[in-house]
């Protein structure tokens, strides 16, 4: 347990600071992130409609209209633009402490969890040496990427460029935790074995 919790808090100050340079040092997400053209008359109209904190999309249509092919919704789809919006109606500091806390906690518990997941490997022969360890923990990294980032490419349509660079950052900070993760934890073998 105490190599599962030293794993966890290094691989998480690691997959912390990956984060940090990838948005603010290396230029990885940057230049899939635009401004809006006239930026306050497209806020003001969207505060004018009084909305609650959530995610709306446009078109949005009924389950039923989605089965459609003739359906408003779907027209609208076909005809365009898509738009997903993530909305908070209460504004909030840029960088804020608890932003930072609460991801270096959820940096913390996914180390976590991927050490743990490496602890629990069954057939520890397969997992011995330091290289196969690692691609274990990359492997999330890909499946976080596949899981997340691409299907939502797929479902919600992001652009792919966008999706790529998400994809990027995923396995590669997964990869840098396992090269701290699979330093740490070395699967045991079982009495059968």
């Amino acid at each position: 347990m105490t190599r599962i919790l030293i794993a966890s808090v290094v691989g998480a100050v690691v997959y912390f600071v990956w984060q940090m340079l990838t948005w603010m040092v290396i230029p990885l997400h940057g230049p899939t992130v635009s401004g809006l053209p006239n930026e306050s008359a497209i806020r003001d109209a969207i505060i004018q409609q009084e909305l609650e904190s959530g995610v709306y999309i446009v078109p949005f249509g009924s389950d039923e209209e989605m089965m459609d092919p003739e359906s408003q919704f779907s027209q609208r789809h076909v005809a365009g633009p898509l738009l997903s919006i993530f909305y908070h109606q209460d504004g909030m500091e840029p960088m804020m402490t608890s932003t930072l806390v609460r991801g270096a906690a959820i940096d913390f518990l996914s180390v976590g969890l991927a050490s743990l997941l490496l602890s629990l490997v069954s057939d520890a022969k397969r997992l011995s040496t330091y290289v196969a360890r690692v691609g274990f923990v990359t492997s999330l990294g890909v499946f976080l990427g596949l899981t997340g980032h691409v299907a939502y490419y797929n479902w919600m349509h992001f652009p792919a460029d966008y999706t790529a660079m998400f994809v990027v950052d995923a396995v590669v900070g997964w990869f840098l935790v396992g090269l701290i993760v699979a330093a740490v934890v070395v699967p045991q073998p079982s009495p059968a074995e």
